[in-house]
């Protein structure tokens, strides 16, 4: 197991950063139906169609637009495929109150209420099932069943399907490791520590292996700093709980920040309290 010391702010920047790229809040996906299954679409194929026909007007006028931070395009399609053929099937506003009319959009392109998306080429991800991982950010939420189909001119060239139910303390929300604050502060040993004057935070940016062990643990504070040096050990007999994360059916390492808050109150309040295993509070919970 790697230990790292590293700049507070500096670091806590750096992962902020990397954990937040492209749009600032999860976009509502499109919808795609295959074989009767209703499946989250990760991608919008309705930007390549009004790229290629220089589209720039909104589909609905302001008194229905509904445009929000979770929308910023303005508009969710709905999508079937159809003997491997992807079919576009409505465009609803962002709170599906109202719908386009798609004879006005395609006009005599429309047959049996569909319109060949024949414009559209890509590889795109599609999901269903419970709900895994989740960031405010773009389409970054995974799901424990996962597809990868790729389109050719409208045609599905391929499919291939990834199972990600081997994820384990999910669904992961906004990951702040606030959930694990009452089972830390019950475990950790208040009476070998100095006396802790004002409230006193450690943060550890831990990284684990897919069977849950610790791999890397990187600190602000100094390796010898007493309550640093407490922080890591009751991280070890936390380690179950944190999120293992897998996409594509393959682990995805994640960094997971695990907060301690030492208070006199905490002080007090445990010191005289016997240290209970970490599966001791768990058979209490």
């Amino acid at each position: 197991m790697k230990f790292t010391v590293i700049g507070g702010l500096s670091f806590v920047l750096c992962m902020i950063t990397a954990s937040f790229p492209g749009y600032a809040t999860e976009q509502a996906p499109d919808r795609l139906v295959i074989g009767g299954d209703t499946l989250l679409l990760h991608a919008l194929p309705l930007e390549q169609w009004k790229e290629r026909n220089q589209w720039d007007k909104p589909f609905f006028p302001d008194s229905l637009l509904e445009i929000n931070t979770g929308c910023w395009r303005g508009y969710i399609a709905y999508w079937e495929v159809i003997d491997n053929r992807l079919y576009l099937t409505d465009i609803y506003n962002c709170d599906r109150s109202a719908k386009t009319e798609l004879d006005v959009l395609f006009p005599g392109k429309v047959q049996d209420n569909r319109v060949y998306a024949d414009w559209f080429s890509d590889t795109v991800t599609t999901y269903n099932g419970e709900l895994i991982y989740y960031e405010h950010s773009g389409f970054s939420a995974i799901y424990e069943h996962e597809w990868e189909l790729v389109f050719a001119e409208g045609h599905k060239i391929s499919e291939k399907y990834f199972d990600n139910s081997l994820s384990k303390n999910t669904p992961v929300i906004m990951w702040d490791g606030h959930d694990l604050i009452p089972m830390i502060d019950s475990l950790i040993n208040w009476s070998t520590l100095p006396p802790v004057e004002e409230e006193l935070k450690v943060v550890l940016w831990v990284e684990t292996d897919e069977q849950g062990r610790l791999d890397s643990i990187h600190f602000e504070r100094s390796e010898s700093d007493p309550f640093n040096r407490e922080a890591v050990r009751v991280l070890g007999l936390v380690t179950h709980r944190l999120p293992i994360i897998y996409k594509r059916g393959r682990f995805l390492p994640k960094i997971f920040a695990v907060p301690f808050v030492f208070t006199p109150e905490k002080q007090r309040r445990f010191r005289s309290v016997a240290n209970i295993t970490s599966e001791d509070y768990l058979a209490v919970k």
